[in-house]
């Protein structure tokens, strides 16, 4: 069997699992008068729903496009409320010790979401559903801290891993790391073809630029036009466990959406396209900078609007450093060590009070930074090297299938 059929069994083993524990719920609920199992059944229909739709071989099409979108847009949900609320009844209910049952929860929280990325998220073709279904997904699975309240998580470091979004962030780059195979698109690295072409003096000015750039972001103090890029103030401060879980939820969790996700349907929607890379780098960096409007909620527009374009031109950086090299590792690194001494400089994650003239100044800088970058990589030999890569990462001359037989 492939490994979507073993998949498939587990989709299976997980929706029946999921069910009955809604009507073991349900119906404590029931017996003891609480509403909330009036919230129970439609649920339980939904999974009862994605149980059916699997078994059947031959189903009518209604039922398979809405069971699809039901699925795609409510199960990731479930699966995390569910996975919460069995945790909290286990520890709260049953009494056994939290440390060992977050332990184990997180653990299986990381792969939770693989069945249902291969058995629903594998039938998604078109590309904005794959785009917007990305995005959904991000939020959802990385939603952990809401369904299950700190109080409960246990030790000190289990409460930092769920808060900070770290253990989210892993399960959803399984989890996509296991759609993008089902769409028949790359792995998130592709083994390393140096050959013609590619340049160690080009890798080294990339590397180089991401420096320079993360210490003047973290420690550049200039408030003149004239000290803007000679002032700095290097002092060291120990960083914190939160802080440094989430620049690791950012890095991890943000390019895998943006750069694996993103990009590679972006990538393979403007296949036929002779421009196809420049058109993909610059939508995914769009879709990557504006989520970032969410900050809205804690910051002021003006600051946002600033951080927002500073991540547009960030999204081409990593972009064409994620094309040249084939390695989603090399853009994650980058932007965990960006955040990570920006957070720890500043001794916040947030940017407060409206932007000024220095904060507008230093975003032109960065955005000529960034971009006179990425218009150098899009011609000549580095260009070539970034459409052999990307030839690859939208499944070209990959391997599918794999097959694990037993006799």
């Amino acid at each position: 069997m492939s490994g979507r059929d073993y998949l498939h069994i587990w989709y299976l083993a997980q929706s029946a699992v999921i069910l009955f524990l809604l009507l073991l719920i349900g119906a404590w609920e029931a017996y003891h008068g609480i509403r909330m199992v009036v919230v129970i059944i439609p649920v339980a229909v939904i999974m009862l729903l994605a149980i059916v739709s699997s078994i059947l071989d031959q189903q009518p099409h209604w039922l398979e496009l809405i069971n699809r979108w039901v699925q795609a847009l409510c199960q990731p949900l479930i699966l995390t409320v569910v996975w919460g609320m069995v945790t909290r009844i286990l520890i709260v209910r049953l009494q056994l010790p939290a440390r060992g049952i977050v332990a184990l929860g997180m653990i299986y929280y990381v792969v939770m979401f693989a069945p249902f990325a291969s058995e629903i998220g594998g039938q998604l073709q078109l590309t904005v559903a794959r785009i917007f279904y990305l995005f959904w997904w991000f939020n959802t699975v990385l939603a952990m801290e809401i369904a299950l309240p700190l109080k409960f998580t246990g030790p000190h470091a289990f409460a930092v891993l769920i808060s900070t979004g770290a253990v989210g962030a892993i399960s959803y780059f399984v989890m996509v790391t296991t759609v993008m195979r089902a769409w028949k698109l790359s792995w998130p690295g592709i083994k390393p073809q140096f050959g013609w072409g590619f340049s160690w003096i080009v890798l080294a000015i990339l590397i180089i630029a991401d420096l320079w750039f993360t210490i003047w972001n973290a420690y550049g103090t200039g408030d003149r036009w004239q000290t803007v890029l000679t002032s700095y103030h290097l002092v060291w401060k120990r960083p914190t466990g939160t802080f440094t879980m989430q620049a690791f939820e950012a890095a991890v969790g943000e390019e895998t959406l943006c750069r694996f996700g993103f990009l590679g349907c972006s990538l393979y929607a403007f296949r036929k396209f002779t421009n196809r890379i420049p058109y993909a780098v610059v939508l995914s960096s769009a879709l990557f900078a504006l989520i970032h409007y969410f900050n809205l909620f804690g910051q002021s527009f003006s600051m946002t609007t600033v951080q927002v374009l500073s991540a547009f031109s960030l999204g081409l950086f990593y972009a064409v450093v994620y094309l040249y090299t084939g390695q989603l590792w090399i853009p994650m690194l980058m932007h965990f060590l960006l955040d990570w001494t920006s957070f720890t400089a500043s001794n916040s994650t947030m940017m407060s009070g409206n932007a000024g003239a220095m904060d507008w100044l230093t975003l032109v800088l960065q955005m000529i930074l960034f971009i006179a970058i990425t218009i150098w990589m899009m011609f000549g030999k580095r260009r070539h090297v970034m459409k052999r890569h990307a030839d690859r990462l939208i499944g070209e001359d990959q391997h599918f299938g794999f097959r694990l037989e037993f006799n």
